[in-house]
């Protein structure tokens, strides 16, 4: 192969993993009812900054990854990267079991943008 080809197929897996970053952030907020706003508070970004990791387009910085691998932690909230490139995701019983208030039922509801249509995904795997 060449360094063109090469070149081409790293700057696809770079790209692609940004896409799955920006996946499992969005998953995140839906799961948990937060805004951009919220998230950013809880890491210590604006909401422009989560706005933009979120599109997939900019790569996260690693004190970034980091702060959002400790609110997945903190909340309970488990990825399992696949072998395809997808990924599922495992969501403790605490989370299920907190109760939903009118605001974060609003953004809950966001949920169904991800294909989830019921509470048994919650239970089990998320797979994107």
């Amino acid at each position: 192969m060449t360094t063109h080809i090469l070149s081409d197929r790293f700057a696809e897996i770079i790209r692609r993993e940004h896409q799955v970053f920006a996946m499992k952030m969005r998953v995140t907020r839906a799961l948990l009812g937060w805004s951009q706003s919220e998230l950013a508070f809880r890491i210590g970004l604006t909401q422009r900054a989560v706005h933009k990791l979120e599109q997939g387009d900019t790569e996260p910085r690693r004190a970034t990854v980091h702060a959002v691998e400790h609110v997945w932690l903190e909340q309970h909230i488990k990825f399992v990267d696949l072998a395809d490139g997808g990924f599922q995701v495992n969501v403790g019983s605490s989370l299920i079991d907190r109760p939903v208030t009118a605001r974060s039922k609003r953004h809950r509801d966001a949920h169904l943008q991800l294909g989830v249509t019921s509470l048994a995904p919650y239970r089990s795997a998320y797979r994107a």
